[in-house]
């Protein structure tokens, strides 16, 4: 879940790069014959300035789709960007207008990526994904949906996952449906409040039932947020969640469950 890494023989392929953004080296104007690693690599590294070079020559559009780990069929570059929070790429493939809710193979958009991923693996230190906060931010700018296709994980989702409680409340306070599109009760795909659970992130847990979060939804075929906690031995919130059930959603069952 880190950034991509970059090997040797594109290290070694730096002095091209560079000469070609000094205008040394004739930049591809046919798409075919642009070298995709070091395209994605800039994206990254964040060399916005290779990408703009590269569209400017007509060889790539700001919604072009390349291959890259774990969506080897292709994915857009504001994907990539997003996932990595390239923040020079990702501003300038948004002022050259790329579609700000294109969406992996997998139906990620980039707001999803910027609020799952981050910098570093400790999830209690902010800074870990204070670049991906920024990138989140970035994107809400330029109009990216807070939702999903129905049925769809959400941006809420992927940030109550992981536990990045600045994003949760940035989302929320954007006007981020907390309990996703769960209709009488129930819901196709796990709540935010049900990903929180299952990692056993109590302080977004807090945060989504102060949202009014709704403890009672159960996904189809599946489970509620308590028993989630339950299955992956997170007891210090099944007590949470049990009385969170039982008073149903509102601000004040955070303060009393809490």
């Amino acid at each position: 879940m880190s950034r991509y890494f970059i090997s040797g023989a594109q290290r070694a392929g730096a002095f091209l790069l560079l000469a070609a953004l000094a205008g040394c080296v004739q930049l591809p104007t046919d798409p075919r014959l642009i070298d995709v690693d070091r395209l994605r690599n800039a994206i990254v590294t964040d060399h916005a300035e290779y990408v703009r070079a590269l569209v400017k020559a007509g060889a790539l559009s700001p919604d072009q789709r390349i291959p890259a780990p774990a969506y080897m069929e292709g994915t857009p570059l504001i994907t990539i960007a997003a996932r990595a929070a390239s923040l020079r790429v990702l501003g300038y493939l948004l002022s050259a207008g790329a579609n700000v809710n294109a969406r992996t193979p997998a139906h990620e958009t980039a707001l999803m990526l910027a609020s799952f991923f981050r910098d570093a693996d400790d999830p209690d230190d902010p800074r870990s994904y204070a670049r991906h906060e920024m990138a989140a931010r970035l994107l809400l700018q330029a109009g990216a949906s807070l939702e999903n296709d129905p049925g769809s994980y959400t941006p809420l989702a992927y940030a109550a996952y992981q536990g990045h409680n600045r994003i949760v409340r940035l989302l929320i306070e954007r006007g981020a449906r907390v309990n996703g599109d769960a209709e009488d009760g129930w819901s196709h795909a796990n709540t935010p409040l049900m990903m929180a659970a299952m990692q056993g992130n109590r302080n977004t847990v807090l945060v989504l039932l102060r949202a009014g979060a709704d403890a009672r939804i159960r996904v189809i075929g599946g489970h509620t947020a308590r028993e989630y906690a339950a299955r992956y031995n997170h007891t210090h919130l099944v007590r949470v969640l049990s009385c969170a059930e039982s008073l149903g959603p509102g601000e004040a069952t955070a303060k009393r469950c809490g």
